[in-house]
């Protein structure tokens, strides 16, 4: 299917080669198909006596059931080839094309080109084993910084001029955390289905009574901001991945993520962190400089992060239920990696 549809896309853009494309070596890993599945291959074209090969990577749509609420498989492609024309700075994987018709896979499906490098796993955590608690520290500091500009040129993006405002939601409130805790409350009563999660009602009441005002400048907000999404190549970003969280806000929001995870992976494990790694402090007083003014209410949104996250785990928590992954009894819903780091961020409860 994938070679009969690159060839058809290939023909109709005016590709020479385009009949003697084949796809082949398709692979699909294991346990992914949540937000979306992932297919990798290989695409061998030209002539018998010139022939070149390539790595692909599809995306898929999922195609059982969807993590975040009104998901919008679309837009993280929409995003990421609005970013591909109006800010080359920020590095992606190439684009390929779109593919709405499920005539092919049975669902809409986007390409990218295959990115040399590495990406640091989360089950296990990289803090827990692999090549980057193996690192130097050189390298390991290398690579957080590097990270760190890698947010700092998304948020250096001309959102309206790449054709970035569909991003709001104005229904919602304002851009930025209105519309975010608007959307991850929706989110949370959609996913919990009427059953209580103890810490995270006890955070929404600490988020509630916290919510700052905010007055900078919008800027675009990579939402799932990350070391793990991110191609690493000798300790540098290669390509920024996993847009489907991207919406408008304050660069807090995309640091106050970047920060928690950092914790999540480490006090949460009860871990050190990798001793090249910046610290807080040394992180907050950077982006300070490159944003030009003060970071403001930082620890708020790294509570935010951890009950977006806990949100998340919710609604994963019944996904494995339903996959048979996870016995129906498991209490993962409301005793997890988020719902425990945020007990000892807010000096609540312990979960259960």
């Amino acid at each position: 299917m994938l070679t009969r549809w690159l060839k058809a896309r290939s023909t109709a853009s005016g590709q020479a080669d385009a009949d003697g494309i084949e796809v082949f070596d398709v692979q699909a890993p294991a346990l992914n198909g949540f937000s979306n599945e992932t297919i990798l291959c290989r695409v061998r074209s030209g002539a018998d006596d010139v022939q070149t090969e390539r790595r692909l990577v599809v995306r898929v749509a999922p195609t059982d059931h969807l993590l975040f609420l009104n998901a919008d498989f679309s837009a993280q492609y929409r995003v990421m080839r609005a970013l591909g024309a109006g800010n080359k700075d920020v590095r992606l994987p190439g684009l390929g094309w779109y593919e709405a018709d499920p005539r092919y896979l049975g669902v809409p499906f986007f390409t990218m080109d295959h990115v040399d490098g590495k990406v640091p796993a989360d089950n296990l955590p990289y803090t827990l084993e692999g090549w980057v608690i193996e690192a130097t520290a050189e390298q390991q500091r290398k690579m957080w910084w590097s990270g760190i500009e890698a947010l700092a040129t998304v948020h250096r993006t001309d959102w309206a001029a790449c054709g970035l405002a569909w991003l709001t939601d104005p229904t919602r409130g304002h851009p930025g955390i209105e519309q975010q805790m608007s959307y991850y409350r929706e989110f949370y009563e959609w996913a919990a289905k009427g059953t209580p999660v103890p810490t995270l009602d006890a955070t929404w009441k600490w988020l509630l009574a916290h919510q700052p005002q905010e007055n900078g400048d919008v800027v675009l907000s990579w939402g799932d901001s990350r070391i793990g999404n991110i191609i690493w190549d000798d300790f540098e970003c290669a390509a920024v991945l996993d847009w489907e969280m991207a919406s408008l806000g304050q660069p807090e929001m995309d640091l106050g993520w970047w920060l928690y995870f950092d914790l999540q992976f480490s006090e949460g494990l009860g871990v050190p962190r990798p001793e090249g790694f910046g610290s807080h402090e040394e992180t907050v007083d950077r982006y300070s400089d490159v944003l030009g003014r003060p970071l403001h209410d930082l620890f708020f949104y790294e509570v935010f992060s951890g009950f977006r996250f806990g949100v998340l785990m919710v609604r994963l928590a019944d996904l494995l239920k339903d996959r048979d992954i996870l016995p129906s009894d498991s209490d993962m819903a409301s005793n997890n990696l988020a719902t425990q780091l945020l007990a000892n961020m807010l000096d609540l409860p312990a979960p259960r």
